[in-house]
């Protein structure tokens, strides 16, 4: 159950990576082999943890028993003392608190979880409550909120909701700690890092920005890092961002995040393209054959066009030269 070390009780502060999915397109099964080497790169290459079943891994394609068999086979793959977040996102409480279950026993240390929001407009922030509430009471590890109006139909938690649910936790709990332990903010707004930071200590609550290119401006605010997908393309770039401002070398690590955040926007225009750039440079320093074809995205959904890969190819050229010489 979990993972064999104790874990804190918060989530470190740092870049966190949620981990795209190899499949075999000929079955549409998971490509285990290469998932496992994905896995192990990421993990050597200093990167603070690993979220198993985030919304890159395409969480809501994947079974439940493949999202178990995912977290188990990071497991062994990164070891016991190594952090992973599993996504548990899903449509009803019931669903989450046994994918929940299934996290806890295949190794994750903490939960990433989404509003159940299929019904968009029935999701009020008091069903929000509700939710993380009765979650909180009957899971094992500690959780962390997912906020990502995107994918949810556009129900986007406010930072007041956010800190009620914290509260309400701590206030529940026998030990007058709360459950919920930090926030993934893919909203992407700085303005919420800003209240929560002034509501809650780091070493409480970890808040989290959920994408790369505005890193610095969460860290500025008070963030505790990041949880990105394209740390899975370029993960040592997106760390040493993080490294240069935490040393206090904040021109120099800007002038790495306008290059980053500039080199991000190809993958802005969805998974297939951030599946396409880690074909075309991570599989490659991971050793990983085959990759493009093992990275199309799960069917029915289609790969990138021509277009969009030659963008990746060029506008993400000199991230690739600076990723390759902090392997050095």
């Amino acid at each position: 159950m979990g993972s064999e070390t104790q874990s804190p009780r918060v989530p470190p502060a740092g870049v966190w990576v949620p981990s795209i999915t190899y499949f075999d397109n000929a079955s549409d099964n998971i490509d285990f082999d290469a998932q496992k080497a994905h896995f192990k790169y990421l993990a050597s290459t200093g990167l603070t943890g690993l979220v198993i079943i985030g919304t890159n891994s395409e969480s809501f394609l994947l079974t439940r028993e493949e999202r178990r068999q995912l977290i188990a086979a990071a497991r062994e793959t990164v070891g016991p003392g190594y952090p992973l977040m599993a996504g548990v996102g899903a449509h009803s409480t019931k669903q989450v608190i046994e994918l929940a279950d299934d996290a806890h026993k295949a190794g994750a240390d903490y939960l990433l979880v989404l509003p159940p929001a299929y019904f968009g407009k029935a999701t009020s922030m008091n069903v929000v409550k509700r939710f993380f509430a009765e979650l909180s009471s009957k899971v094992a590890l500690p959780i962390v909120i997912y906020n990502f109006p995107a994918v949810t139909n556009g129900v986007d938690i406010d930072s007041e909701t956010i800190t009620a649910i914290v509260r309400d936790s701590a206030a529940n709990s026998p030990d007058g700690k709360s459950k919920v332990v930090g926030v993934k903010l893919t909203c992407g707004s700085v303005g919420k890092i800003t209240r929560l930071s002034a509501e809650h200590k780091p070493e409480d609550f970890a808040i989290f920005g959920g994408q790369s290119d505005f890193l610095i401006g969460g860290l500025a605010a008070g963030s505790s890092g990041c949880i990105a997908g394209f740390g899975n393309v370029f993960p040592r770039l997106t760390l040493r961002i993080y490294q240069l401002w935490k040393e206090g070398k904040h021109q120099e690590a800007l002038d790495l995040q306008r290059k980053q955040a500039l080199a991000e926007s190809p993958c802005k225009s969805g998974i297939s393209s951030v599946k396409f750039a880690v074909s075309h440079y991570t599989a490659g320093f991971a050793g990983i054959q085959d990759a493009e074809a093992k990275l199309s995205p799960r069917h029915p959904y289609e790969p990138v066009p021509e277009p969009a890969r030659k963008a990746v190819r060029e506008i993400m050229a000199e991230a690739a030269d600076i990723e390759k010489s902090l392997m050095k």
